[in-house]
């Protein structure tokens, strides 16, 4: 429990204020400080405060830092292994990667160390799978929806995801068929939240042209 009796009120922010720091969902937000990743605390009205330290650094650090030295390791691999790929003309050639390029890259260099922390999560402890699964279908929501408003095709959202999700997979021993399976997992349901999202956008699309013709 977070004892804030001395702390100056500056130093805590509200939820939607380190959602808006962060550009992240709020429901993303509450599953960070659930699991410890930034310091939060509850006010006697029930509502969430966090730490303004805490969310400068993660806007620093773009992703949680958890404390695992193997995970840290196969993410420091999977990083080097997506720069080297990226600087060959055969990935840069790519529409997916044009598209991404020249739209947005510096929120998705967010968004990919996000969903590349995502990926290589070790959830250990009871219950953190189901979270884990959560926040991939959030994660790919927020995805989905950020390159439909951008106009990327679906086709070459999900080629960059596919992207990622092999560069993850190198970076994991082949014999961990365990690891294999649970990033195969997470990075399915990401895909579930990108498509969800294309749909959602489609079908706003349709109510709205219909409404027009009304």
């Amino acid at each position: 429990m977070v004892d804030v009796r001395n702390s100056p009120q500056n130093q805590w922010l509200s939820l939607g204020e380190a959602s808006k720091m962060l550009q992240v969902n709020e429901a993303t937000l509450r599953q960070w400080g659930d699991n410890g990743y930034v310091t939060v605390y509850r006010t006697p009205g029930g509502h969430r405060r966090f730490s303004k330290s805490d969310v400068q650094k993660l806007t620093q650090q773009s992703t949680p830092n958890i404390n695992s030295s193997s995970k840290e390791r196969r993410e420091d691999s999977a990083l080097r292994r997506i720069r080297r790929r990226l600087a060959q003309d055969d990935v840069s050639q790519q529409a997916w990667f044009q598209s991404v390029q020249d739209d947005g890259k510096d929120r998705m260099r967010l968004f990919g160390r996000r969903l590349l922390s995502l990926l290589l999560e070790e959830p250990s402890r009871k219950g953190r799978r189901h979270d884990a699964l959560q926040e991939s279908l959030i994660v790919g929501r927020e995805y989905g929806a950020e390159m439909a408003d951008r106009n990327v095709p679906i086709k070459d959202t999900t080629e960059a995801l596919i992207f990622f999700r092999s560069i993850v997979l190198e970076s994991v021993e082949p014999a961990n068929s365990r690891a294999w399976g649970q990033i195969l997992e997470l990075a399915d349901h990401v895909l579930i939240g990108v498509v969800e999202s294309y749909q959602n956008r489609i079908a706003s699309v349709s109510k709205s042209a219909r409404g027009s013709n009304n």
